[in-house]
Parts: C-alpha cells; sequence; structure tokens
C-alpha cells in the first residue's frame, strides 16, 4: 500500500512540475515586454527563470534512459538552483524599493550574489567539487554531496533568510490594505521557494534509498505554493 501511494505522489508531483514549467514560461514570455522599463518585473522574471529550470531539469531527470543522461540534467539543474538565492535577493530588493527604502548596499550585494551563483553553478557544472557521484534512487535520481556542499548550504539558507527578512520588511512598510495582501501572497511564496528548490536529497548517498510518501507530500505542497 505503502509503495503504491509513493507511485501515485511521484506521478502528482511530476504532473505539478510540469504545469509549473508550462506556466512558468508562459508567464516569463508575457513578462518580457514589462521588464525592461519595470525593475520589479524583471526581478520576479530572473527568479522565474531559474525556478522553470530546476523544475525542466527535474522532470528530464525522471525520464532519463541511461544514467549519464540523468546526471547530466542534474548538473543542467544546479544553474537554478544555484542562482535562485540571488534572484530571490534581487526580488527583495526591488519590492524595498517600491516602498520608499533604497539602499546602495543591497544593490551592490545583489550583484555579489548573483556572482556567487555562477562561482557555485560552475563547480556543479564541471567539477566534483559541489556534487559528485550519481546516486539513482527510485524517482529522484540525484547527486551526492562533494566537499564544499555544506558551503552551498550554508550560502542557500543565509540567503534566502535574508531575503525573506526583507519582503516581510517591505510588507510592513505597506501603506494600503491590498499591497499588504498581495505582500502577504509574495512572502508566502519566498518561504515556500527554499521548500521546492533546494536539493534536500542530496544529503543521501544510499542507492537503495526508499523516499517516503510523507516526503512527496512536503514536495507536492512546496510546489503548489
Amino acid at each position: 500500500m505503502s509503495d503504491q501511494l509513493t507511485d501515485l505522489l511521484a506521478l502528482v508531483n511530476d504532473i505539478i512540475q510540469a504545469a509549473i514549467v508550462i506556466f512558468g514560461v508562459a508567464v516569463f514570455l508575457y513578462n518580457l515586454r514589462h521588464s525592461v522599463r519595470d525593475r520589479v518585473t524583471r526581478a520576479f522574471n530572473s527568479l522565474l527563470f531559474f525556478v522553470v529550470i530546476v523544475f525542466f531539469s527535474e522532470l528530464l531527470v525522471t525520464r532519463a534512459a541511461v544514467p549519464l543522461s540523468a546526471e547530466v540534467w542534474i548538473r543542467l539543474g544546479w544553474i537554478g538552483i544555484a542562482m535562485v538565492p540571488a534572484a530571490q535577493f534581487h526580488l527583495a530588493d526591488a519590492l524595498l524599493v517600491t516602498t520608499g527604502d533604497v539602499s546602495r548596499r543591497r544593490r551592490i550585494l545583489v550583484r555579489v550574489w548573483y556572482t556567487v551563483g555562477v562561482v557555485f553553478f560552475s563547480m556543479a557544472l564541471f567539477t566534483d567539487w559541489l556534487v559528485t557521484n550519481l546516486v539513482p534512487a527510485t524517482y529522484a535520481p540525484h547527486l551526492s554531496t562533494g566537499q564544499l556542499f555544506p558551503v552551498f548550504a550554508l550560502y542557500f539558507l543565509i540567503i534566502s533568510l535574508a531575503s525573506i527578512s526583507n519582503v516581510w520588511k517591505a510588507r510592513q512598510r505597506c501603506v494600503t490594505q491590498t499591497t499588504r495582501k498581495r505582500m502577504t501572497v509574495i512572502l508566502a511564496s519566498f518561504m515556500s521557494a527554499p521548500l521546492a528548490v533546494f536539493p534536500y536529497l542530496t544529503f543521501s548517498d544510499d542507492p537503495d534509498l526508499q523516499i517516503s510518501p510523507l516526503f512527496w507530500l512536503v514536495v507536492i505542497i512546496g510546489n503548489l505554493t
């Protein structure tokens, strides 16, 4: 019974990921014409682009016929994983600016975090420092941790928390009830993004790993949010 439930939840997760990719690409393309003029839209499109890369690669990994193909797609997915924290911080800064809180320091940090993200995904693509051997777990093949993965995990956590804190500040600075409600929705998305994007399975190097239904439920809730 547990195996059947796991199979069902894994399928549901694949369907949700496919929907996120389709919807995400559509919104990204729709927003392109506005992103040149509007800083928030530009930052949102950046975040959306990297999130779509993560979900698209994960979707292809579950359908990969050979291990080598799965590893290639997982490593390419790190382009999104590594850049999501910087894109979150970028969007949080843009939202604060709309409330009148302009900071040169935050603007510089946006560039710094994007640079750090490029360094991390370059490691994931071309070296084994960040992630290494493929773990062919059923429904969720993934790479195991490299020597520098704890550094990335700490970076991901700190920047995600800083971004959430900045969105909270932006929400507190909202004057009208309508804008506060919109900021609350954005805040919920910011809190769920780390849950849906961070590669938690990387911590396990067991090829016979049995993923519980509870894990899939958590992932599905994060993806839906």
